[in-house]
């Protein structure tokens, strides 16, 4: 039997004081629900950690005009200054989350960063299949290429991130736009390391793959089945990242949780980095399950975690480009 670690205390607390008194969501039980039930729960969750935004200078939301029509973005700026700027796609399977779940992590990290944070609501899945999402995110890094300094980042300071299926689009928009970007930040990504596109199971679903901690096998073949339009697209390098061609690429941050069955495919996508020589760091946070940025008000190892994101970032930016004067 493959050996299972405890998760951090902290966790539990906070999950519980996020829950106030009610149960987590458990996605054990929705496996089978409509994708509008799903996101009523996870926004439910959501709203304990966005109840007390941290302050920021500036917040503004921008709608765009998009590929697919209106695309909402929120734009974070932790001080009137000329700063760095940071494309943000949040998590959520493709199907769930928005802008608003990932308020507080955002309004962080712009903070830790200091950073102007674009945060992206692209459209998801089921109403909206594989490649629409990522369409939106290429076309949003487009549009902060052209108009970054219209809302005072400097261009030449850009950096792309996200977390859960946001990482995956993360690397999506890195692998297509390269030149304009200079780092990327992947927090617990999903790159395609399942058995029916050919990777054997890994340690980590094995042992976290039930939902013990979350987020289970089951649930994420659910989230992939409503996002991909067939079974051509789950071998998509846009969605199977472990397919795509990553040499060259700027250098990336790649994080995961211990408790995470998406921890195979981080360790997988590292060794697809370390193959094509592609500066990289790789961390991982012990007792921490998969989400846990949103614990980052709370729990000291999440917010380490930002912190870890902002020296990576600042190390790149003064070291990848020099601000225009």
């Amino acid at each position: 039997m493959t050996a299972v670690d405890p998760i951090d205390p902290a966790v539990v607390a906070a999950s519980r004081r996020a829950a106030g008194g009610a149960r987590p969501i458990d996605f054990r039980t929705l496996i089978n629900a409509p994708a509008a039930d799903i996101r009523a729960a996870y926004d439910a969750t959501s709203a304990y950690w966005n109840a007390r935004p941290p302050i920021v200078a500036a917040v503004a939301d921008i709608a765009l005009e998009g590929p697919h029509g209106e695309l909402r973005t929120r734009i974070y700026r932790p001080s009137k200054a000329v700063l760095p700027g940071l494309l943000y796609f949040h998590g959520g399977g493709f199907m769930l989350g928005s802008i608003e779940t990932h308020d507080t992590m955002c309004r962080l990290l712009a903070r830790e960063v200091h950073a102007t944070v674009i945060s992206v609501d692209y459209r998801l899945a089921p109403e909206h299949r594989f490649p629409v999402a990522i369409e939106e995110c290429v076309f949003a890094c487009d549009w902060l290429v052209d108009h970054g300094a219209e809302i005072g980042v400097d261009t030449a300071r850009l950096a792309v991130g996200g977390d859960s299926a946001g990482a995956n689009l993360a690397l999506a928009v890195l692998n297509q736009r390269r030149a304009p970007l200079h780092v990327g930040i992947l927090f617990y990504g999903c790159y395609g390391h399942l058995p029916e596109l050919g990777y054997p199971l890994g340690a980590a679903a094995k042992a976290y793959g039930d939902g013990r901690y979350g987020l289970g096998l089951d649930i994420i073949r659910r989230f992939y089945a409503d996002y991909l339009r067939n079974d051509a697209d789950g071998r998509d390098p846009r969605f199977c990242s472990l397919l795509s061609d990553v040499r060259g690429l700027p250098p990336v941050l790649l994080t995961t949780a211990a408790l995470d069955p998406l921890r195979d495919d981080a360790e997988a996508f590292r060794r697809h980095l370390e193959a094509a020589n592609v500066p990289h760091r790789y961390i991982l946070y012990p007792g921490m399950p998969h989400g846990f940025l949103k614990f980052a008000p709370e729990v000291e190892t999440a917010r380490q975690a930002l912190r870890d994101a902002a020296a990576y970032l600042q190390e790149h930016w003064d070291t990848e480009a020099r601000p225009r004067h």
